[in-house]
């Protein structure tokens, strides 16, 4: 499962949105792979409370946009920000990291 929990004001939640959620190629992967849901903490903030808490074990930090990747059993094994659609300066991209978690 690929979860994405963001809001309507921020800037990082449009750039993800532009550069990975709209691009063709992204999409293939995680339609391919990946039962996708897409939350607004705005109206679910109950939701963005569990995952948080969750990223924030995981990485000691978090933010918005919030990635969660999950097993079929809804278990989460990885967490993270925002994540550049291809790998750069440092971080890695999430086109990469989806391929390699499929």
């Amino acid at each position: 499962m690929f979860l994405s929990i963001g809001y309507s004001t921020c800037h990082w939640c449009h750039v993800m949105a532009h550069e990975s959620f709209e691009d063709e190629e992204t999409a293939k992967i995680i339609n391919k792979h990946y039962i996708a849901v897409k939350v607004d903490r705005e109206e679910r903030p109950d939701v963005d409370a569990v995952y948080m808490e969750i990223c924030m074990a995981m990485n000691k930090n978090g933010g918005w946009p919030l990635t969660v990747i999950m097993t079929p059993e809804q278990k989460p094994f990885f967490a993270a920000t925002y994540l550049p659609k291809k790998s750069r300066f440092g971080l890695q991209g999430l086109d990469d990291l989806l391929t390699k978690i499929a």
